[in-house]
């Protein structure tokens, strides 16, 4: 989690909300890449959960702190942001349907 600043936030009862300009961002490991326009895509993103939600860092972590879940992720532009706020994961069973849609989009 981090502040208006940038600076680190380690207290667990922090929260992010309407408001507040904290934002709690989740360490991805990047295991591939189905499609990208990226030279070269980082080996861990820190993707910001939708900061308008109410959350805790101590609710983020204890949710996603033993999470090793491999999903598909949907990310735009060069600082691999999500697509919308908050909505950016998909399970891995869903991967054909997310080239489809990808390929189509893209004729």
């Amino acid at each position: 989690m981090v502040d208006g600043n940038g600076d680190a936030i380690a207290d667990s009862h922090a929260q992010t909300g309407p408001d507040l300009t904290s934002v709690i961002r989740l360490r991805i490991v990047v295991a591939g890449t189905l499609v990208t326009t990226a030279a070269q895509v980082p080996k861990v993103l820190l993707l910001p959960l939708d900061p308008l939600m109410h959350y805790s860092l101590g609710q983020i972590k204890a949710a996603h702190e033993a999470d090793s879940a491999q999903r598909l992720m949907l990310l735009k532009g060069v600082g691999f942001s999500p697509i919308q706020p908050g909505v950016f994961f998909r399970p891995l069973l869903d991967k054909d349907e997310v080239l489809r849609i990808h390929a189509a989009a893209h004729r």
